[in-house]
């Protein structure tokens, strides 16, 4: 079960005090002007999917069961973030979609612990 405090979640990044890069996941010089003059900043929710597929087959040394999907979201900030994709079907996503970043569970461990993690999911419209 995950934790109420995850309701709303959001990533970590960094921008660049000195050129206004934004980058994720946070680092410590920016990959544009090489400035190590960054602040921690809080990026986006939401996010435009730009790409997906689904992964069929089990990769050696993989620990996700497939099948599971993947893609490729930008955030309003202009970074674009490879991710896992929940609440999804090929037939339910189109490229331009709306998403947003949750806390899911991507695997469970040798010893059947779930572990947590970050994925996207198309945004629940309200009816």
């Amino acid at each position: 079960m995950i934790p109420s405090s995850f309701k709303k979640p959001y990533l970590l990044g960094s921008k660049c005090r000195s050129c206004g890069e934004t980058l994720f996941p946070p680092s410590h010089s920016c990959r544009r002007c090489s400035s190590r003059d960054l602040d921690e900043v809080a990026l986006s929710r939401r996010a435009k999917l730009c790409s997906f597929t689904s992964i069929m087959v089990k990769l050696p040394g993989a620990k996700l069961e497939p099948p599971y999907f993947v893609g490729i979201v930008e955030l309003p900030e202009g970074e674009r973030i490879r991710t896992l994709l929940t609440d999804s079907s090929p037939d339910s996503l189109k490229i331009g979609d709306e998403m947003e970043v949750v806390i899911d569970i991507v695997y469970r461990d040798e010893l059947d612990r779930e572990v947590l993690g970050w994925k996207f999911r198309p945004v629940r419209r309200e009816k």
